[in-house]
């Protein structure tokens, strides 16, 4: 079968992005992209406008940089994390070496772009962020949130990464017997990823004092994972997910209706859902776990054990993925992407707190209730894969919403009565003599 030809602006990013990233912009001229790509000329500015705006498309739609797929993702546990660590921040910063030039003229020539080219800028910067923070959030131990969103991670990183990769081009020099000698403010490079891994790895729980200092220095603070959401939110949100798509309901129907961590979602296979008319269980985590999946959330019920929206999405699947959940390119869904559908499900939704909803917040949620529902601290801890120590802020969630349920039935209760108080009595049927 003959292999399809590229399209004539797919071969003139291509094109673009071999001569920008060997010399540079402002070295390369548009005739000699046009003429690599074997396109006229014309055609390169009728596409792009002009050659920042091929800068920009290189930047958002070469396939090197959108689809870094010499980037093999070791799943957590395969070796040590702090090795993964230093093995993709390695990778980074040798793709920075082949990239130098094209490096140095973004940077060199950034006052220099319009508006739109500044914005495709940073839309692929963006995506190479995104890139980062689903790699690392699969690589950072699991369990207790991070200090900082894992984009927000990704973010540092890169910055740190260029940064690092400008100032030691810049202070590279060639000796008289050809040697490089590097004067950069790091001994080695291998110093430099070590110091990078050891700030990573120092990422854990936010601790209490900090969470104080920051409201009262009036910064932002990372909503509580140990908010649970209220009836109302969780069915408008339920809703909300609905309308964003098959696959999109059933993940959230599992986030609130199972209780699943986002962490243990890339886990989940078909061979996971274990269900008949009689019960629906999936199988979490790396020991199997059997949680059950639940029909009633909040008090409504979401169809039947045999029929719900993960079975639904279940039978609309054409493709052959053994995962559970399909993020791009029919790839297991990352945590990452867990967390971005979350977002954009419950963007529009007011939030009890006036801070966005996290995907955390769906477990404790569903903590919370099946507490309610009667299950003990041990058996939660059973299901959940919480350590029992950490369900004592659940168990107070829980004792405080049994409280507001009896104090809401009270006072319809003091209403009934209330409203009897004002009525005739019933007329009292005559006795036979």
């Amino acid at each position: 079968m003959a292999v399809q030809r590229k399209s004539a602006r797919q071969r003139l990013v291509d094109a673009a992005f071999q001569l920008f990233s060997s010399q540079g912009v402002g070295a390369t001229t548009t005739r000699q992209v046009a003429d690599l790509a074997e396109v006229n000329e014309v055609t390169l500015f009728r596409q792009f406008g002009s050659k920042h705006g091929l800068l920009a498309a290189v930047m958002t739609e070469a396939e090197v940089l959108t689809s870094p797929g010499s980037f093999r993702l070791v799943a957590q546990g395969q070796i040590p994390t702090g090795q993964a660590l230093g093995d993709f921040l390695t990778q980074c910063l040798g793709t920075l070496d082949q990239l130098s030039e094209l490096v140095r003229s973004v940077i060199g020539e950034a006052g220099q772009f319009s508006a739109d080219n500044s914005q495709a800028m940073g839309r692929g910067l963006q995506t190479i962020r995104d890139f980062m923070a689903e790699y690392l959030e699969a690589l950072l131990p699991q369990g207790e949130p991070l200090r900082l969103p894992p984009e927000e991670v990704a973010g540092l990183v890169m910055a740190l990464l260029l940064g690092y990769a400008a100032i030691d081009s810049t202070t590279a020099s060639v000796t008289a017997e050809g040697m490089v000698e590097h004067h950069s403010p790091w001994p080695s490079r291998t110093a430099f990823i070590d110091s990078v891994v050891s700030w990573l790895l120092s990422l854990g729980p936010q601790a209490a004092d900090t969470e104080v200092s920051l409201e009262q220095s009036g910064q932002a603070v990372t909503p509580d994972p140990w908010i649970d959401l209220p009836a109302p939110v969780v069915h408008h949100i339920l809703q909300a997910a609905r309308k964003a798509g098959t696959q999109t309901y059933a993940l959230v129907y599992v986030l609130l209706g199972a209780g699943v961590a986002a962490a243990a979602v890339p886990l989940l296979t078909r061979a996971s859902a274990i269900y008949d008319n009689s019960q629906h269980i999936l199988l979490v985590g790396p020991q199997h776990r059997q949680v059950p999946l639940n029909q009633w959330i909040m008090g409504q019920r979401y169809g039947t054990y045999a029929k719900n929206p993960l079975t639904r999405w279940l039978k609309s699947r054409s493709d052959t993925s053994p995962a559970l959940f399909l993020g791009p390119d029919d790839q297991p869904i990352t945590p990452f992407r867990v967390r971005q559908l979350w977002a954009e499900v419950t963007a529009a939704i007011a939030s009890p707190t006036g801070m966005p909803m996290t995907v955390e917040q769906a477990r404790t949620t569903w903590c919370v209730e099946m507490l309610l529902k009667g299950l003990s601290r041990q058996d939660l801890s059973l299901l959940s894969g919480l350590p029992m120590d950490q369900l004592d802020p659940l168990v107070q969630k829980a004792q405080a919403r049994s409280a507001l349920a009896q104090a809401l039935r009270l006072d319809q209760q003091s209403g009934a009565a209330a409203g009897n108080l004002g009525k005739p009595a019933e007329p009292t049927a005559a006795v036979n003599e």
